[in-house]
Formats: C-alpha cells, sequence, structure tokens
C-alpha cells in the first residue's frame, strides 16, 4: 500500500487498484484524522460501541467527504455470508428518497456496478476485502474475520460480481490491514475453526493472510492480482495507526475502507 492524504485525511490506497484510478477510487483510513476521544479515538465510523453518535456521524461525514461522495452504504456486520447487490433498481430503491447515506441491516458483503455509490466496511482486526474487476468496473466489499472466512465470504460476493457479468480473472484484490499470524491465537485452533483451516494452523496461531488468499484463489482469481497489506492490526507498532480489537482488548473502534467506482 502507499500513503495519500484525501481532504487532509491521512489514508492508503493498494498499488494494484491504484493502477486503475480513473475507473475506480478507493482508501483505507487510519484511526487519525476525527473527532471522537478515547478510547475511540478518533476516526470511528462504528455505531453502537460506546462513542458518541454525534462524533460517529461527524466522521463519517469526514470520510464521504475526502472521496467526494454523495451516495455511501454501509452495514451493521454480523460477520455472516449476506452480499448486498446495488445495481440500477437497487440503486433507486436506496437512494430514490432523498437519502445520501445508509447503515442497512445483517451485512458482510457490497456489489455494484453503479458510479459514485460508496461501499464502507468498519474494521478493527477483520480483514476488509476489496474486489474489482477491471473490464466490466465491477466493484465488490467483504467483511471477513474468521467466521466470515470460514463461511467465505468472498466466494458470495464473487459470485455476486460474476452475475453482473465479472469475470474472476480479471478481478484485482486488496486486503487490508488486519490480524497477521502473530496475533491470531485460538485456544484450540483446529476445533474452533475447522480442517480447511489445518495447512494455516502453525501451533496455535492461524495464518489469516495466507488462508484468505488461497481461498480467493481458489475462485479463480489470480494470484499475482491479490495485494495484501500485511500490516498486522494488533501489533502497537506497525497497526498502531489502526484499530484493534485485539489489542485494545475489546473496547475500541473501526476504521474505515471505502470504494466507489467513478
Amino acid at each position: 500500500m502507499k500513503k495519500i492524504s484525501k481532504n487532509g485525511i491521512a489514508c492508503f490506497q493498494y498499488h494494484l487498484i491504484d493502477g486503475f484510478s480513473e475507473d475506480i477510487d478507493h482508501a483505507v483510513f487510519t484511526r487519525n484524522g476525527g473527532v471522537s476521544e478515547a478510547p475511540y479515538n478518533s476516526l470511528n465510523v462504528k455505531f453502537g460501541i460506546g462513542d458518541k453518535q454525534d462524533a460517529v456521524l461527524e466522521n463519517r461525514r469526514r470520510v464521504t467527504r475526502a472521496m467526494g461522495l454523495t451516495h455511501c452504504v454501509s452495514a451493521v456486520q454480523t460477520h455472516g455470508r449476506n452480499v448486498l447487490t446495488i445495481d440500477a433498481a437497487m440503486r433507486e430503491k436506496l437512494f430514490g428518497g432523498g437519502q445520501s447515506t445508509l447503515e442497512i441491516s445483517d451485512t458482510d458483503g457490497f456489489v455494484t456496478d453503479q458510479k459514485r455509490v460508496g461501499l464502507m466496511l468498519q474494521v478493527a482486526d477483520c480483514q476488509a476485502i476489496l474486489l474489482y474487476d477491471m473490464g466490466k468496473k465491477i466493484l465488490g466489499m467483504a467483511h471477513a474475520g474468521w467466521r466470515g472466512l470460514k463461511q467465505n465470504i468472498s466466494a458470495a460476493v464473487v459470485g455476486e460480481m460474476v452475475r453482473l457479468g465479472a469475470k474472476p480473472e480479471n478481478i484485482l484484490v486488496g486486503i487490508s490491514p488486519s490480524l497477521g499470524m502473530a496475533h491470531s491465537e485460538f485456544t484450540d485452533p483446529l476445533a474452533e475453526l475447522g480442517p480447511e483451516f489445518a495447512p494455516y494452523i502453525h501451533g496455535k496461531k492461524v495464518d489469516m493472510w495466507e488462508f484468505s488468499r488461497r481461498q480467493l484463489m481458489a475462485l479463480g482469481i489470480q494470484e499475482r492480482r491479490i495485494e495484501i497489506a500485511r500490516i498486522d492490526t494488533a501489533d502497537s507498532d506497525d497497526g498502531g495507526k489502526f484499530f484493534s480489537h485485539r489489542r485494545e482488548k475489546g473496547v475500541t473502534g473501526r476504521f474505515a475502507v471505502v470504494a466507489a467506482v467513478r
């Protein structure tokens, strides 16, 4: 990833996807640049975790303004497999009444081929997976913690992208800062996660990045088109600029990963 600034707010972009910046805009925001007070300081974009609602609203305004968006959708993420596909009809249904930003329920994936509709994920150790078909200009986003990886939320998102005309071999992927193997420790990982994780278990730790990469490749996405940030959010040095549920013992904010077709 490379560090940039949007409207004075520091964020990151994937090298692979930045090569198509005329067609897609995206940003991995840090925890900095907002108004929330500790322990949610400062650019927390998640409601319902103890932060002040007005602060979260202002943080979301700053993020959407930085992206130059007038329409943006996010969700109450439940570590499930539900995907919302925003085609022309769904866009009208969601935003036709004059709404500009929405938070929908029980959803962990988004897909759209509509221009200037922002998709936002909220994370603090989970992977925010950005997928983009560079030929058909179809965008997908998947929120994947270990539960989402176990249910293969990426397959659900790619399936919807293919339904709109995408081809897996044309999809570029960016995997956000997230929990690295050094901190992905489980009491009994094989029993908790299942046998499909066995090749990625090292003692009590699990290489979630490699599991996700192999899972994406099994869907037909080319290895050279997958970029992993390789920033461990639970690491106090490397990941300190991001929120981490594990490092901060469950009391923390969520940073935003946002993308939109231009």
